[in-house]
């Protein structure tokens, strides 16, 4: 899928801001702190909530993240590595996270303008699927999301991220947005919408969704598959205890061009672990409150500071998205109390 005009805008813009960091010195702070072998360099491969670069040095590649400013608490990067080497210590393909020389998975990194956190992981084993998307992929995609979802049952940690609740997801992003629409319909379409949503959820999670550590941005953009045809995540950092609902490709549930994806999806996943109706209804509810979210982090993370103009264009090409998916992803979807509980063998 091409970005769109309003995306491209949008990297092209982190990036500039990303350009402020000094590659010389981070690479010397890399080879530095994670004792590896020079000549060291960086290149920026994305820079978007977080600025993401490509680590080279003679015999080695990884990733290294560095987040957003503001993004992120310290506790809140930390339960992510934790989460990780979690997944990793039971066998789940990810690209993990690297300690440090001294041990410590978390470096601080001063940026013009702020100190901010960053963690080094494994360049992920494999290639990025490219098109065709065939559904063998979804049904591999949807063994390793459900392999995730079980390994994570056990998880602890004393580091916190808030949770993808309702608050989160729904309540505070429109309680920003709405007033920053121009149009009346707009504003009252989506105070409709985030109602219809929130309600439906909560119907969900009261007749028995599963909650636990999810992924949060469940893509292909977010795989790579190794030659023997492993499915190997990577970027949880949308993600943190939610409903596992969200990771079920929500996007696709109600689509007749994707139902052989969304099928062999389900297939995958329920060859690992069980589904119930619940979690299978809830996910394009979970997907649309998604959205919303979305709609938050970016006004919050690149948009208000690039004026009220940009802000201007910026929602009216969402609340077009926000409609479409209306129509396409919550049609004969909503909460049936007769189904909630009653599991699904695919």
């Amino acid at each position: 899928m091409k970005p769109s005009a309003l995306a491209s805008k949008l990297c092209s813009w982190r990036e500039s801001q990303a350009s402020n960091v000094n590659l010389d010195k981070l690479s010397g702070l890399l080879a530095t702190s994670y004792g590896l072998a020079r000549p060291v360099e960086c290149q920026l491969l994305r820079a978007y909530t977080n600025d993401v670069y490509i680590v080279s040095s003679p015999d080695e590649r990884f990733v290294l993240k560095v987040y957003g400013r503001g993004w992120r608490a310290e506790s809140e990067v930390r339960y992510e590595v934790a989460l990780l080497r979690h997944l990793s210590a039971g066998g789940l393909l990810i690209a993990a996270p690297i300690p440090s020389a001294g041990g410590d998975f978390v470096l601080g990194i001063e940026t013009t303008g702020a100190r901010r956190h960053a963690v080094l992981f494994e360049y992920a084993p494999g290639e990025k699927p490219g098109p065709p998307f065939n559904p063998p992929l979804y049904y591999e995609f949807g063994r390793a999301i459900a392999r995730m979802h079980t390994l994570s049952n056990g998880f602890e940690t004393e580091h916190r991220r808030r949770p993808l609740d309702l608050i989160r997801l729904i309540d505070e992003p429109v309680t920003q947005i709405v007033p920053l629409l121009q149009r009346q319909d707009d504003r009252e379409f989506l105070v409709d919408l985030a109602s219809r949503v929130r309600d439906g959820i909560f119907a969900f999670a009261a007749g028995g969704l599963s909650w636990g550590p999810i992924h949060g941005d469940a893509s292909l953009d977010n795989v790579h598959v190794t030659a023997d045809g492993g499915v190997v995540l990577y970027d949880f950092d949308s993600g943190g205890p939610g409903w596992r609902a969200a990771d079920l490709q929500g996007w696709a549930a109600n689509s007749p061009e994707h139902k052989r994806k969304w099928d062999a999806f389900r297939r995958g996943y329920s060859s690992i672990r069980s589904l119930n109706q619940a979690d299978i209804l809830a996910s394009p509810y979970l997907t649309v409150a998604w959205s919303i979210w979305g709609i938050k982090i970016d006004l919050d993370n690149r948009i208000t500071e690039q004026g009220e103009a940009r802000v201007k264009e910026y929602l009216h090409d969402k609340v077009k998205m926000l409609r479409r998916d209306e129509r396409t992803l919550l049609r004969d979807s909503g909460p049936s109390t007769e189904t909630h509980n009653s599991e699904v063998g695919l």
